[in-house]
């Protein structure tokens, strides 16, 4: 089993990705609305990336490089925003759900750590879930509460 800070280094790059992608397929979606999204979600991500960059400093080491992770979400951002919308929310919600056991796990295995920062992390990933199922069952008017709610709470510091 990776150690906490290896594990924070993951999901670390697992954010630098995700912003990526969202800040993407925002800067390359031609409708408004969904521009309003993408950026929305690549905040959330942008977010949790600079918290659990503080947390890895915080344990005595550095983060990882993350050009590599950059890369992959911007080419992954450029395909998202080529494909139809409800394509892209149906993938959105397949990857998310497939990662919301990450940030499960790293809350349990390590209680001893910081739990209001690690139910957050998992937070966050439930959010980018029901943000795609809101809008996949039509309620694109709402669909970005759980997401700004993450957004305006922070993290306290």
């Amino acid at each position: 089993m990776m150690d906490y800070v290896a594990r924070l280094q993951h999901a670390h790059r697992m954010e630098v990705a995700g912003e990526a992608v969202y800040a993407t397929a925002a800067r390359l979606t031609l409708r408004p609305d969904r521009h309003a999204k993408w950026l929305a979600l690549a905040e959330l991500e942008k977010q949790i990336q600079e918290e659990i960059a503080l947390q890895v400093t915080h344990h005595g080491s550095a983060v990882q490089s993350r050009a590599f992770e950059l890369r992959v979400g911007q080419a992954a951002g450029a395909l998202i925003a080529a494909l139809p919308w409800r394509l892209s929310l149906r993938m959105l919600t397949s990857i998310a759900e497939r990662a919301v056991p990450f940030w499960e796990d790293l809350e349990r295995d390590f209680p001893e750590s910081d739990p209001q920062f690690l139910a957050r992390l998992t937070a966050h990933e439930q959010a980018q879930v029901e943000f795609a199922q809101r809008e996949l069952g039509g309620d694109g008017g709402r669909s970005l509460d759980p997401v700004v709610a993450l957004i305006r709470r922070g993290f306290p510091r």
